[in-house]
């Protein structure tokens, strides 16, 4: 029941966040009358959430999502309660959970069932490199499993280069398309002399090297996600069983710390949290003089240095949009100051391809295929028929 509960509140996390009222239907049909069922306010929907997130949490095994035969466990509820009271505190309910989302993170943190990985050194055996090829490790709150053998692998090593490297002729997978490709403005996030992340072979490639027919030749391209390959399932198999992270426990330490700077102020916890996640990438840097830097900082100058830090590591996790609804803020940089992010309203805000966000895409439109099928639904503001 702690499973189903769980599963039911993120799903619903999900439908609400990007739909905003949906029908919150908790028992069965008894007729077919009853399958035409309304929008539910997204406040009661959240409620509901955050009961069946309590309710899981009560029951579920106490400890960690990978010593627990990747099974949901009382942390990964307490983790999506974190997230979920963070998200209720910003847009569009905005009321204030923040002192309820910091309880939640402290709980994950203080269970000491989870741990970051750490840097063995700053090339192959980085914790990126590590979280890039590892599984089972602590690091992990929930992920999505795959299996190599069974039909409908992860494809993303095939996301990992750009159309057209399948014909060097070197790799099992009959296409690749560099789906995932950042935007110089979204690249610009990260610092390139500080940042180990941004560095060749980390979170990203821009060249690759192989032998063909006795010669050695290097392949250049933009920058393309190498935390996505696999170097068996590219040359070898063809097929990927490497897991999708959905939480990792730096995300918890980064809740912690905006969480807690919203409720109580930009204590030292707070930035001891935020120094944890940015040390793990700023090797050049001592861990003092990273909470140096940030103890002077206003209320609002950290939590966007929070919110800062969560998009340069979680930039291949799809955190950036819920970050954008909760906040309404954009991130913007430039090529002059890489490493530099300021915010800015993200109504009447320009993205890299030109387009300006108006109101109503803050929540997708609902199908028109839903909505014949349950005509008491209506239709998102701003999407006529």
């Amino acid at each position: 029941m702690g499973q189903a509960k769980l599963f039911r509140a993120m799903n619903y996390f999900h439908l609400v966040k990007f739909f905003g009222d949906v029908p919150l239907i908790l028992e069965p049909y008894e007729s077919l009358e009853d399958m035409f069922v309304s929008r539910t306010a997204s406040k009661e929907v959240y409620a509901q959430i955050i009961q069946d997130l309590q309710d899981a949490s009560a029951v579920l095994n106490d400890a960690a999502y990978t010593q627990n035969g990747f099974r949901v466990t009382k942390w990964v509820a307490e983790t999506m309660l974190a997230d979920v009271y963070l998200t209720l505190s910003g847009y569009p309910v905005q009321e204030n959970h923040y002192a309820d989302a910091a309880k939640a993170a402290r709980n994950v943190i203080n269970s000491h069932r989870h741990a970051m990985i750490e840097n063995q050194d700053t090339e192959a055996n980085s914790a990126y490199n590590q979280i890039r090829t590892l599984d089972d490790s602590n690091e992990y709150i929930f992920s999505r499993e795959y299996d190599a053998n069974i039909s409908g692998n992860n494809p993303q090593p095939g996301f990992s280069f750009p159309l057209g490297a399948e014909g060097w002729g070197i790799f099992q997978y009959s296409i690749l398309l560099r789906t995932y490709t950042p935007t110089k403005e979204l690249y610009n996030i990260y610092d390139p002399e500080n940042d180990l992340r941004v560095q060749e072979k980390q979170y990203f490639h821009t060249s690759y090297t192989y032998i063909k027919d006795g010669k050695e030749i290097t392949q250049t391209f933009d920058a393309s996600p190498y935390v996505w390959y696999n170097e068996e399932a590219l040359l070898s198999t063809g097929k990927n069983g490497k897991d999708l992270p959905i939480y990792r426990y730096p995300e918890i330490l980064l809740i912690a710390a905006e969480a807690i700077a919203e409720s109580e102020g930009v204590t030292s916890e707070a930035i001891g949290y935020l120094a944890d996640v940015r040390a793990r990438a700023y090797t050049k840097m001592d861990r003092a003089a990273i909470v140096a830097s940030l103890a002077g900082l206003s209320k609002e100058d950290f939590i966007h240095e929070v919110w800062t830090e969560r998009l340069r590591e979680f930039i291949f996790e799809n955190k950036i949009w819920s970050d954008i609804q909760r906040t309404r803020q954009y991130p913007q940089t430039s090529e002059a100051n890489r490493g530099k992010v300021t915010y800015r309203n993200v109504i009447g805000a320009t993205n890299p391809w030109g387009a300006t966000f108006e109101e109503k895409h803050l929540l997708w439109p609902i199908s028109h295929n839903e909505i014949q099928r349950n005509p008491a639904l209506e239709q998102n503001p701003g999407y006529d028929r």
